[in-house]
């Protein structure tokens, strides 16, 4: 007999990322080493005792549920970026539009502080629920020699990050008001270039496009292979989170 899985995944906490909303946020964990990101233990279910000997490692695996997620049904093919249009397999992907929205995510431990993990490197926007936490072992998930399929063969499209006169005197204001890496942030996720490349109003040289990072909102453009940032300024008032549909005992 077959065991059945559990009715409901618990959520052991919500993370508090930079990344704001899906937009401009990294694509794989490692991409945006400047990225930080917070989760705390739910207290009244979680007891902190459960952390000890985790702050001995360097890294974690995050096993989250993808939240911002908005398919509405299954399909079995997804265009990754890298891929410029080519379709393979969703299961041969870690696209986010999937039959289960589980994310795995590899980040950097800065430091374990009571029921809370500080993190970097992550690829999760702010407010996504973490299902799980493990400790990454060179030993057994570092396989010397292992193949990595299509990405091997696809470029990985980087951009050029130039930023006006007036952005950079903001910059500066921003970082002083307490955001020191904001810039680093900032110019390491535009980096990897956060556009759909199947959204044709996207790719618009002349669109201005906006991303939110902390609590700041950046607007630039994307011209050939570089992309340059206009404007940087705090947002005027922080909205309220969109209530998205997840699944009970996930949240």
């Amino acid at each position: 007999m077959i065991g059945k899985p559990p009715r409901f995944l618990q959520a052991i906490g919500v993370l508090e990322s930079c990344f704001k909303e899906k937009f401009a946020t990294p694509r794989q964990s490692g991409l945006v080493p400047a990225a930080q990101a917070r989760l705390r233990l739910r207290p009244q279910y979680i007891p902190r005792e459960s952390l000890r000997g985790l702050s001995g490692f360097s890294h974690v695996w995050i096993l989250s549920y993808l939240h911002l997620n908005a398919n509405k049904s299954f399909c079995a093919t997804v265009h990754p970026p890298r891929l410029q249009g080519k379709a393979v397999g969703v299961f041969a992907t870690r696209s986010p539009h999937r039959p289960s929205p589980i994310g795995l995510s590899l980040a950097r431990l800065e430091k374990v502080e009571g029921e809370t993990l500080y993190l970097s490197g992550l690829d999760l926007a702010d407010g996504t629920p973490v299902i799980d936490v493990k400790p990454y072992l060179p030993d057994s998930d570092a396989i010397p020699g292992a193949k990595t399929g299509w990405p091997r063969l696809a470029s990985r499209r980087r951009l050029a990050v130039t930023i006006s006169a007036p952005a950079k005197a903001q910059l500066r204001g921003l970082e002083r008001d307490g955001r020191p890496a904001l810039g680093k942030l900032i110019r390491q996720a535009l980096a990897h270039d956060p556009r759909n490349p199947r959204d044709r109003s996207q790719l618009d040289p002349a669109k201005l496009h906006e991303a939110k990072f902390l609590d700041c909102v950046v607007r630039f453009r994307i011209q050939g292979r570089r992309a340059l940032i206009e404007d940087a300024s705090q947002a005027a008032q922080a909205a309220k989170p969109r209530r998205v549909p997840v699944p009970p005992g996930l949240w």
